[in-house]
């Protein structure tokens, strides 16, 4: 079996098929493509999903609880607590871009969920009711590791949100957060990953989990830009996918052993 740093090295190959800062959607409004009101319809898409982070950080810590999985439930708490502790929780934060474009929360309840948004969320939800608390993390670990930090994802967006686009520091508050917070959960989940992955079977779980998360992200995103765009389009990404499939052995088709025959 590869060493724990080849694991990793592994699990990162899969997140860099589909790498975030490469993505239409933030690789728009870093190089200025998109239109401000364009921003905000993406944004909105954004909010239909952040929405439900309570629900798939409740299904992880449940299951970490059920689980006795004692070593993974500081981490998944700290991420729960981080959602809804506090005065305003993400979603109120993520309102106050919307707010600044005047759209009410009530307006942003009524809006329709584009495909990738739709996808999106069942994928997560569904991971993180039905697989384990390991699983759950490891859907979200590559995602947060790359938002986070000061050459993170979000705070290119933060910069070019506030700058280039004139949106107030208060609208943009949740990439700030983003990018103070996401680094550090990213490390420690990924730190989970590599002390968890001790055996195969558990390994395939995590890569299953971590494709499972780099795709549902990436169908978010997408589904920021069908809002912008009104077209029913999915990012390829920059690389082929890594699937293991069994080798085709077809028969020779009877015409061309006929033909061979004569």
């Amino acid at each position: 079996m590869s060493t724990s740093d080849d694991f990793i090295a592994e699990l990162w190959s899969y997140a860099n098929e589909v790498p975030m800062l490469e993505h239409p959607w933030f690789d728009g409004i870093i190089k200025h493509r998109w239109s401000r009101e364009q921003i905000v319809l993406g944004e909105i898409q954004h909010y239909l999903r952040v929405r439900t982070n309570p629900i798939y950080f409740g299904y992880i810590a449940v299951n970490a609880v059920s689980e006795k999985s004692y070593g993974l439930m500081d981490v998944v708490l700290e991420n729960f607590m981080e959602e809804l502790a506090g005065p305003r929780s993400h979603v109120d934060i993520m309102l106050q871009f919307l707010e600044e474009a005047g759209i009410s929360r009530q307006e942003a309840d009524r809006v329709e969920p584009t495909p990738g948004t739709l996808a999106a969320i069942e994928m997560i939800t569904g991971c993180c009711q039905r697989r384990s608390a390991l699983e759950g993390l490891a859907m979200l670990a590559f995602v947060e590791s790359q938002h986070g930090g000061a050459d993170g994802v979000a705070s290119h967006l933060y910069r070019e949100l506030t700058g280039h686009y004139g949106f107030s520091a208060h609208a943009a508050e949740t990439y700030h957060l983003h990018a103070e917070q996401d680094v550090g959960h990213g490390a420690r989940q990924i730190e989970l990953m590599r002390k968890a992955g001790a055996d195969e079977e558990t390994r395939e779980r995590i890569r299953r989990a971590v494709k499972l998360g780099v795709t549902a992200f990436t169908l978010e995103w997408d589904g920021h830009v069908q809002a912008m765009t009104g077209r029913r389009e999915f990012w390829p990404g920059v690389a082929p996918l890594h699937l293991r499939q069994p080798e085709v052995r077809l028969p020779e088709p009877r015409s061309a052993r006929l033909a061979a025959t004569l």
